[in-house]
């Protein structure tokens, strides 16, 4: 009783350090490039890449003529940029750029031009349902993936090459869309979740299976509706059609964002009432048995998937007009014709008594077909659409509006940004409230987690001076040098959590 009373008059936690230059209020932030940088997005279509030992802007520029909806960083010498201007950018911020970029802060009024990071891609999207993108990596058959503010790059010397695909909101507003890059091509379509109105898609998320090495893509919708979709492993030029593996409508409200466990196991979703659920990701077969055309040959060791019979009850297969019959006339023995009292019937009549009645069913499908069952083309067995089903968790928080939710890298929290200004933390186990932060006077609209880093991981190895993977290399330091970087290492490792809001300024918060 004591210790509870000595926990209950502890004072409130206050934010480690406030970041301030933005004007207009915080859409987006990020921590990139191993928890050294921070991206940070507003409403007036600015970016600040901030750098976080000295909490001061590396580079500002103006990416959007409208709000900013997302970023996310690519490569770690890629910045992409989603804004409200129906555009969705990528954008190269090399080590060696940084010094080049322009600091100062929107707040500062700067009035000449400003020299901006090197354009690389412009993709037009839908920017109607305020829906931010989803990315993560093109993962080659074999590879692992990690946890990238989502999916984390592969461990190579391809880092800067390589492939990435983006979700975003379709033309059509009730689906998406997912494009792979830098080849700037359409790649899948993820139709509608389900024949009736789900309302416009409202949160997007894609995401690597490590188990499975496929690709899901998590959707949330306008009518409080949530599905997952799976990607079909296809490296043709065709585009793929998603399939639907489960569908739930835990909200009565639109959900307002959504993020996954690192595992692909679980995902949560939060919306406009009060509620916060846990989906359990259905399992579905890891060889993509299910995408595959069901070729119906009758070459040796391709089974049908239905067995026909090559005679169909009470009649004889129909054959061309100048064709022979393929089944040749039985042959009955002479010395056992007078036993048998069959009467002949010659094929003509048994085709026109055929054709006096109407086939059904299956055989009027195989009367009707324009050529031989083995020549026919390959076929796709529909797959019974999943029915609605109940979360399998959901926690009635009893504060409306919780959005930006965001899973930190470990699995063990993730956290939401509230529309009465507060960041509240849960257990991803039991969605139980195990903390809550309070500084911000007005909404809080961007929330991130740190990647989880260990000393282990940092010692004797310096990632450039920026973070760069290709220039890991070991360096004898001394003084100054040795000093920022021991302070550096120091800001990796801390459990961070940064939060923005509608005042236009960032909390970095220090937790457990």
């Amino acid at each position: 009783m004591a210790a509870e009373r000595q926990s209950s008059t502890l004072p409130p936690a206050q934010p480690s350090y406030i970041l301030r230059g933005h004007t207009a209020q915080i859409h987006s932030v990020q921590f990139a490039r191993e928890n050294t940088r921070l991206i940070t997005g507003d409403a007036d279509g600015w970016v600040i890449f901030w750098k976080l030992e000295t909490k001061r802007a590396l580079a500002v520029w103006k990416a959007h003529d409208g709000a900013i909806l997302g970023t996310a960083e690519w490569a770690r010498d890629k910045v992409i940029t989603h804004g409200r201007d129906n555009n969705l950018r990528i954008w190269q911020i090399r080590s060696e750029d940084e010094s080049t970029l322009s600091p100062n802060l929107p707040s500062e009024g700067f009035p000449g031009d400003r020299s901006m990071p090197w354009l690389l891609h412009t993709l037009p999207v839908n920017t109607l349902n305020f829906c931010a993108f989803s990315m993560c990596y093109a993962h080659a058959k074999g590879q692992t993936s990690g946890n990238e503010g989502s999916d984390a790059a592969p461990e190579a010397d391809s880092n800067k090459t390589a492939s990435i695909l983006v979700a975003v909101p379709a033309r059509d507003d009730k689906m998406a869309e997912v494009y792979q890059f830098p080849e700037e091509r359409l790649r899948y379509v993820v139709p509608r979740a389900q024949s009736k109105d789900t309302g416009m898609v409202m949160a997007i998320k894609l995401v690597h299976a490590p188990t499975t090495q496929q690709t899901l893509v998590i959707t949330g919708y306008e009518g409080g509706l949530t599905a997952v979709h799976l990607l079909p492993k296809d490296d043709s030029s065709a585009i793929g059609v998603a399939q639907l593996l489960y569908l739930s409508q835990p909200h009565t409200q639109p959900i307002l964002s959504l993020d996954v466990l690192p595992d692909a196991t679980t995902y949560f979703t939060s919306g406009a009432d009060a509620v916060v659920a846990a989906h359990r990701i259905p399992n579905f077969a890891p060889d993509g048995d299910h995408d595959r055309a069901v070729k119906t040959k009758t070459a040796e060791g391709d089974d049908p998937p239905i067995s026909i019979p090559s005679t169909w009850p009470g009649e004889i297969p129909e054959t061309g007009e100048d064709e022979e019959a393929d089944d040749p006339p039985i042959s009955i023995p002479d010395d056992a014709a007078e036993a048998l009292s069959f009467s002949k019937r010659p094929i003509v009549d048994a085709q026109s008594q055929r054709g006096d009645r109407k086939a059904g069913g299956l055989s009027s499908l195989l009367s009707n077909a324009s050529s031989p069952l083995a020549n026919s083309k390959a076929q796709v067995l529909p797959r019974p659409a999943p029915v609605v089903q109940p979360p399998y968790k959901i926690n009635n928080t009893k504060h409306a509006g919780q959005q930006s939710l965001s899973v930190r890298s470990d699995g063990r929290l993730f956290a939401c940004g509230g529309w009465d200004s507060r960041v509240r933390i849960y257990s991803a186990k039991t969605l139980k409230e195990v903390a809550l932060l309070k500084w911000h006077k007005e909404g809080v609209y961007a929330v991130a987690f740190a990647k989880l880093l260990e000393a282990k991981d940092l010692a004797n190895t310096e990632v450039g001076e920026y973070g760069n993977a290709d220039d890991r290399v070991v360096k004898r330091e001394t003084g100054l040098s040795k000093l920022q970087r021991q302070r550096e290492e120091k800001m990796q490792i801390k459990h961070w959590i940064a939060a923005g809001a509608k005042d236009g300024k960032i909390s970095l918060w220090e937790i457990f």
